[in-house]
């Protein structure tokens, strides 16, 4: 009876010591959120105005024959797609990694750009694909904008250098505190649907509503495309303009990852608060009636000593 008390109580310590963990971790994970938000919503604003720029660029006739529309035809070999895959740069968030890597794994990629510290370690471990050159190993929290900017003249020369043939993007997308979901993009080559989402974790039905939304996007931008007037040439503002606009998608989708990642890590931290509360009170009650078993039992021996 004493060795199931003692076990019982170094099990409620156990768990009094992982609520004080994961207690932290939420008041961490609710302090990220706002300023995440906000970083979000900054990057937002800006890649949305350069994605309308490029998105009128590339319904121009005079970019059409550019390898940044037109992509590489005249290539023989299989197409070589180079993956950026944005994770987190540490666990207990749920399914927010895993939930990253397994679209990453449907795409078969011949190169994988890594970016946060989960993803750079399943890259080194060969899970994905190939280690691509222009890694860096970038961290997600700390990701700047001067990052995202030297990463994509590298990816831009190497498109232009036939390298690569094909640039998408895994990142997750930041719906609400309770809802994020991993998506998969193209950046390269550009076409009518350049920089949406391909494929995503969502049901079909909220798919469906995702393509009705993004027909009534492209109308919105064909209607400002036709007011647009580039000099000298659309040409030449498009070979300016990939790199930037490669840029702020990137920085975006690294912004939009972090703060799905601080989201999931805070409920996925508030959820374990409450199991643990729960296991705490049931081990205590536990532990209470050993307890009082084991005074009863003590009383019972004294009182049968003292009889004989």
């Amino acid at each position: 009876m004493s060795a199931n008390i003692k076990r019982l109580k170094l099990r409620i310590r156990s768990v009094e010591s992982t609520l004080h963990l994961t207690k932290a971790m939420q008041l961490v994970a609710s302090g990220k959120i706002r300023r995440a938000t906000e970083m979000l919503a900054a990057s937002r604003s800006y890649s949305d105005a350069v994605k309308s720029v490029v998105t009128a660029l590339a319904k121009s006739p005079e970019c059409a024959a550019s390898p940044y529309i037109a992509g590489h035809k005249g290539s023989e070999s299989a197409e070589k797609t180079l993956l950026i895959v944005i994770a987190g740069d540490r666990g207990l968030a749920g399914g927010y990694n895993a939930n990253a890597f397994r679209l990453a794994d449907t795409v078969g990629a011949s190169e994988i750009v890594p970016i946060g510290k989960r993803s750079v370690d399943r890259a080194l471990s060969g899970s994905h694909g190939r280690m691509s050159p222009l890694s860096e190993g970038f961290p997600t929290e700390h990701f700047k904008p001067e990052d995202a900017k030297a990463l994509s003249e590298r990816i831009c020369e190497s498109y232009l250098g036939g390298n690569i043939d094909r640039v998408m993007i895994v990142s997750t997308r930041y719906v609400s505190v309770l809802t994020q979901n991993a998506v998969l993009s193209q950046l390269l080559p550009l076409d009518e649907n350049a920089s949406r989402e391909l494929f995503s974790n969502r049901g079909r039905n909220q798919l469906k509503n995702q393509k009705e939304n993004d027909t009534a996007e492209a109308e919105h931008e064909i209607a400002s495309a036709a007011s647009m007037i580039f000099e000298p040439s659309p040409e030449a503002v498009l070979k300016v303009a990939i790199p930037e606009y490669l840029s702020s998608m990137i920085y975006g989708a690294v912004r939009e990852s972090f703060a799905s990642e601080v989201a999931a890590r805070r409920f996925a931290m508030d959820s374990a608060t409450k199991n643990g509360i729960v296991m705490k009170d049931n081990l205590s009650l536990e532990y209470n009636r050993a307890r009082q078993g084991a005074i009863t039992q003590e009383i019972v021996e004294i009182v049968a000593g003292a009889g004989e």
